[in-house]
């Protein structure tokens, strides 16, 4: 016995399966991230803020960067600031520096 659909319940899947996937792809496209990228190689620390209030917010601690290291965050805003004094590890951090990008665009932010 075969199953017989009604047509109105295929349009219904077809229409829904449509929607879903416009709803997926259009995500994607709006998704925004910005890659922190550092060509110094002699740094201590680097500290960075993501989101709209930053600077302000949990800061996230980086350390013993390599000059091809990148670290990708999804979010439109991202601050970051880098310790005084290149490997020297002192307690003084320059001055947030901010990067921040269009809705579905993708920078780099470098490490000033």
């Amino acid at each position: 016995m075969a199953l017989c659909f009604k047509r109105p319940l295929w349009f219904g899947a077809l229409a829904f399966l449509a929607l879903f996937l416009v709803l997926m792809l259009g995500q994607k496209a709006s998704a925004t991230s910005i890659t922190l990228d550092s060509s110094d190689t002699e740094l201590c620390e680097v500290q960075v803020t993501i989101g709209p209030e930053a600077p302000k917010g949990p800061i996230h601690r980086f350390a013993d960067i390599d000059s091809d290291d990148r670290y990708t965050f999804e979010t439109s805003k991202l601050c970051n600031r880098r310790t005084v004094g290149g490997e020297a590890c002192t307690d003084e951090y320059t001055e947030w520096t901010c990067c921040e990008a269009q809705e579905g665009e993708d920078i780099t932010c470098r490490v000033p």
